[in-house]
């Protein structure tokens, strides 16, 4: 019996010898990729590539991309692994623009897995692919011009209005509130009118149905950051495990919340100045004008786009929209009170111009308005510097394609790394980098760094669609404070940021916590 127990011993030990032993050989086989190429590359580790900080949830990915972009200083790029996956970091401005906009049909996708039959609300325009991405883009351009958002402006006010009600009692007494949050509440109301034409009330319920999803996609946490780990590096386990980037609940309650919707308006022959009426537009094939000056009211839908609307594909925008409209806009405004309040010379500086101009219109807060406002544009402009949304940029190679002035290929299918926040934070680019400072953009400022430096909405083809309702929410929403409240920091301030590791977005792991009250 011992003997056969002893034997059994063995065989299990030799067995899970064989197994890591394999392991690691399908882990570390490639290791050599870029130095057989000539590439700087920084050294992997066996199973983790260079990504162990991550996987771990030790740092924040921009953080984490930053610190090897800082350690290749004079390098264009530089290769690492992500798990066994060879992966290509740019650091070097010129050859960022010719990978986002000069070769663009090279590097057009994002690589990020689509499964639109089990997940329908994947198949949104950030990470569709190819023609399907191009399609939906041409189909979608008009509903983001300036004719639109000036259409949607005066939902988006009544939003901020609500949002001065509700601090008036704060203020008042002095009290300290975790900004983010109170930007979160502010800008889900302001997406949720114009994306999806319901009133959210997240201002007075913090867990409304939608603030509470938002949430949920937004989950700081290793188990989620591990998650969507599995999923781009490791898809065919995701789908073994049915694996989505959001939660299934996430899912219906968005599926359903929109074909309610368009169920609704469709019914009662229902118009109203917002995203939702635009995409049941488009599902209905109606030809969309793009009203924006530049374009000269050019159709830009056509019977040739090969894309059809279907109310699975509709939500799926309305979805992304969502996100993106909310967590990028309130993550942008909270860091940008946060540098305010630490710089009371700025904060001052910016009220005077938002009272002068404000002035000048007769004392209200319009579309108008806020185009008149030079200096509010250079502090959401050097927040978006100091604190991207999303820390870096991912493209995947679509076809092959040779770096200029070398003799390295990039081979198809892999993986490219714009390291934003390593840009944005480099002395090279921005002298004093951790200072904030509005005057680097100011017009002809010889220390503003180069075009591709600066990517906080990315740029080529693939720059956010969304762009301009991001600045306009989040201008607005400054604009609004200034002019009532005034903002410090408070005993639970922390200074300097410390990033939350596992978040998708930039974002603070102690919050934003700041003192609030009104103008003396």
């Amino acid at each position: 019996m011992a003997l056969l127990f002893e034997s059994l011993l063995l065989d299990i030990s030799v067995g899970l010898a064989s197994l890591l032993t394999l392991l690691y050989v399908y882990f570390t086989w490639n290791f050599d990729y870029w130095k057989k190429r000539g590439v700087p590359f920084e050294k992997p580790l066996p199973f983790f590539g260079n990504l162990k900080d991550i996987a771990l949830g030790n740092d924040y990915e921009g953080i984490f991309y930053k610190k090897i972009y800082d350690s290749f200083e004079g390098q264009r790029f530089v290769g690492l692994f992500q798990f066994r996956e060879p992966t290509l970091l740019l650091r070097d401005p010129d050859l960022i623009k010719d990978v986002m906009v000069k070769n663009f049909s090279s590097f057009h996708d994002r690589g990020i897995p689509v499964e639109e039959e089990t997940q329908p609300l994947s198949a949104h325009l950030f990470n569709l692919p190819g023609p399907r991405w191009r399609a939906l883009r041409v189909k979608l351009t008009p509903t983001f011009t300036s004719g639109k958002m000036k259409m949607m402006y005066h939902l988006m006010a009544e939003c901020s209005e609500q949002l001065r009600r509700y601090l008036q009692g704060p203020a008042s007494k002095g009290e300290e509130l975790e900004m983010r949050e109170v930007m979160a509440q502010f800008t889900t109301d302001i997406i949720g009118t114009c994306a999806f034409g319901l009133e959210m009330n997240a201002m007075k319920d913090s867990d409304s149905e939608f603030r509470r999803m938002g949430r949920k996609v937004f989950e700081a946490s290793l188990i989620a950051s591990i998650r969507r780990l599995i999923i781009v590096f490791l898809h065919p386990l995701a789908k073994l495990l049915n694996l989505s980037f959001a939660d299934k609940e996430v899912d219906e309650f968005f599926l359903n919340a929109v074909k309610e919707t368009v169920q609704y308006r469709e019914k009662h022959n229902i118009k109203r100045d917002d995203f939702m009426h635009l995409l049941i537009q488009l599902k209905n094939k109606e030809k969309l004008v793009d009203d924006d000056e530049t374009t000269n009211g050019h159709v830009l839908t056509n019977d040739k786009d090969d894309i059809n609307m279907t109310d699975n594909l509709l939500a799926a925008q309305a979805f992304v929209f969502f996100l993106a409209g909310f967590e990028t806009s309130s993550t942008l405004l909270s860091f940008a009170l946060y540098e305010l309040a630490l710089n009371p010379d700025i904060q001052a500086r910016l009220r005077e111009e938002v009272d002068t101009i404000l002035q000048q219109h007769g004392g209200k807060l319009t579309y108008e308005t806020l185009q008149d406002m030079p200096y509010l544009d250079k502090v959401v402009s050097e927040s978006l510097r100091k604190y991207p949304p999303a820390g870096i940029l991912i493209r995947i190679c679509t076809k092959q394609y040779v770096i200029p002035e070398t003799n390295i290929t990039i081979e198809e299918g892999t993986r490219l790394v714009i390291p934003v926040l390593g840009l944005h934070r480099d002395p090279k680019h921005y002298p004093d980098p951790e200072r904030f400072d509005p005057g680097r953009f100011e017009e002809g400022n010889k220390t503003r760094g180069h075009q591709f430096t600066y990517l906080p909405f990315g740029e080529g083809p693939r720059i956010c669609i969304g762009m301009r309702f991001g600045l306009l929410q989040s201008k607005l929403g400054l604009a609004a404070l200034l002019r009532d409240f005034q903002f410090s920091p408070s005993k639970r301030t922390t200074i300097p940021i410390r990033y939350a590791p596992s978040s998708l977005v930039t974002a603070s792991a102690d919050g934003i916590h700041l003192k609030i009250s009104r103008r003396e």
